[in-house]
């Protein structure tokens, strides 16, 4: 409502029950929204009703490092777990959903609903500690898999210097 509206509809109300009976059922209105919601009925000095919220909390959901340091992990798999859980906070590994959602499929993990990193830190996670050998979770670190596109570079460049090489020793006939 427009202030000039709010004025209007409050007049009447104002004259029927008196300025101070008023503001004392704002006042009450006030503190019963605020006991129900984020958002709450305030009265400033002037007598005037203003919106006001109350700060959001942030998300407490661990991250995948907070994650991995608190479950019981076998201590053979311990700093394994730990250092990928170290690895896909810096998106080295499963650094997209795409990446989280392949491993998902290849590990017949039911993939996150949410479409988000975070989300799927539980299931990878647990999956990890109470499903693949220590081995296999070993291999996941040592050899940087499922650490996505990014680390395909080299490859990339042998490719490229192993095709120059091969047409360079072609024309040189």
């Amino acid at each position: 409502m427009t202030d000039r509206k709010l004025q209007t509809t409050l007049l009447p109300i104002v004259q029927e029950h008196g300025l101070g009976s008023v503001l004392e059922a704002l006042g009450k209105i006030a503190s019963e929204q605020d006991a129900q919601s984020e958002s709450s009925l305030a009265v400033n000095g002037a007598g005037e009703a203003t919106k006001t919220k109350k700060p959001r909390k942030r998300s407490t959901k661990p991250d995948a490092v907070e994650y991995a340091a608190n479950m019981e992990l076998p201590s053979d798999k311990r700093d394994a777990i730990v250092a990928l859980a170290e690895r896909f906070e810096r998106k080295d590994f499963l650094p997209t959903f795409g990446d989280i959602r392949n491993f998902c499929d290849l590990h017949g993990i039911d993939v996150p609903a949410s479409n988000t990193r975070a989300s799927a830190i539980p299931r990878v996670f647990k999956f990890l500690a109470n499903e693949m050998e220590a081995d296999e979770v070993q291999r996941i670190l040592n050899y940087e898999l499922f650490s996505g596109p990014s680390r395909l570079g080299p490859i990339v460049d042998a490719i490229r210097r192993n095709g120059r090489a091969s047409r360079t020793s072609r024309f040189a006939k």
